[in-house]
């Protein structure tokens, strides 16, 4: 057993009131700009396209969906600390952002409504409920990004049409960011790269497993009415005002390595998987994201190890450590990784916002410290090193 796990360290404090760069504008990035900004930081958001929360983080609504399991995980264990959190976070937003309804997973056979009961009594009374159609969560709901975006018109800290591809550590221990032609755009203390799969852009993080995982979703013209989230294989929200129109949204597809053009074949799949019966006439509209996914299907969030040093320093560990001294962690100064997030980014989004700002400052962050270690960056080396 590794009592003694210093690759997991906490990084060294940033002082109060430093200036922070966050790369990336997805709701990765857009939360940790409001988290941090509250904590006292000089806060720069740096986004690439026209607005914030393009891609993936862009759809029409983007729904709560706990991920639920009768075992005892890491990863239902983190997922249920962000689900409550992300209700907390986004209900006192304000401006209609979120919408509270209840979420349920509709049961189709004796042995699904079987499998919920056993779900239900692995979680604490009240969370879970059975109705006729199926397992019930209260309270759930969906939020609304182009709402969440109106937050920050007109916000001076936020750079849109900005494109970052290169960082540079200075002399005075800050950071350098240069845009597409080597211009510099600015200096900043420390730096979060929170920018998805382009995260690999940068050679800070070119070493993450990261697979891009494609998502569709369809809009439909409404034909369902109620005022819950319906999920089965996919899902389906209640009526949703869009720049289409009135639609239902139904999804989403999974496609790993897929491209950014929308397709027949996935919109026919989202039907296919709806709990909602839809005719192929009830599409409107459709829209398609890239995820970024790591193998354990959990994020990567923390301070950003130094590999090479990660696989010097660490390399006797497939002996077996437990008679061993280690260094501490090599991290690079006042850089950190927030990016991973998958299918289930503004669930996790805000959580790992109030994580990673804990880590900043010093304070004790609201994961403890096994989930802590469970989404640290430097995990997949410290892994690989021990299976050796």
């Amino acid at each position: 057993k590794i009592m003694n796990k210093p690759w997991f360290n906490k990084p060294t404090k940033l002082d109060a009131g430093s200036h922070i760069a966050i790369i990336g504008g997805g709701i990765s990035g857009v939360t940790l700009f409001l988290h941090l900004r509250k904590a006292g930081f000089k806060t720069t958001l740096i986004e690439k396209a026209p607005l914030l929360l393009p891609g993936a983080s862009g759809n029409p609504v983007a729904i709560l969906d706990p991920f639920l399991s009768i075992s005892d995980t890491i990863e239902k264990s983190f997922y249920l600390t962000a689900y409550h959190y992300a209700l907390k976070f986004y209900g006192e937003l304000g401006s209609n952002i979120f919408q509270n309804c209840d979420l349920i997973k509709t049961a189709h056979s004796e042995e699904q409504m079987s499998r919920f009961k056993k779900l239900m009594s692995a979680y604490e009374d009240g969370f879970l409920t059975l109705s006729s159609e199926g397992l019930v969560c209260a309270p759930s709901g969906y939020v609304i990004p182009s709402k969440l975006r109106l937050m920050f018109e007109e916000n001076k800290t936020i750079l849109t049409r900005t494109s970052i591809t290169n960082i540079k550590p200075l002399a005075d221990k800050r950071w350098s960011l240069f845009d597409k032609n080597d211009q510099p755009i600015l200096k900043a203390d420390a730096v979060i790269i929170s920018n998805s799969y382009l995260a690999s852009e940068f050679e800070y993080a070119n070493h993450f497993e990261l697979d891009r995982v494609a998502g569709q979703i369809s809009l439909l013209s409404p034909q369902y009415y109620g005022n819950e989230i319906l999920c089965s294989e996919g899902y389906v929200t209640p009526t949703i005002t869009t720049e289409w129109g009135d639609a239902n949204i139904c999804g989403a597809t999974f496609d790993k390595d897929g491209g950014f053009d929308l397709t027949e074949a996935a919109h026919m799949e989202n039907l296919s998987k709806s709990p909602v019966e839809f005719n192929k006439n009830s599409i409107i509209a459709g829209r398609r994201g890239i995820r970024a996914m790591t193998p354990d299907h959990l994020p990567l969030s923390g301070p950003a190890p130094n590999k090479m040093k990660y696989q010097k320093e660490y390399n006797g560990l497939h002996h077996g450590p437990r008679h061993k001294s280690f260094p501490e962690a090599s991290y690079h100064h006042n850089l950190f990784i927030n990016i991973g997030l998958g299918a289930r980014g503004f669930l996790s989004a805000p959580i790992l916002a109030k994580h990673l700002t804990a880590l900043i400052i010093g304070k004790k962050s609201p994961l403890d410290e096994k989930m802590s270690n469970a989404i640290h960056p430097g995990r997949f080396i410290i892994r690989a090193l021990s299976k050796r």
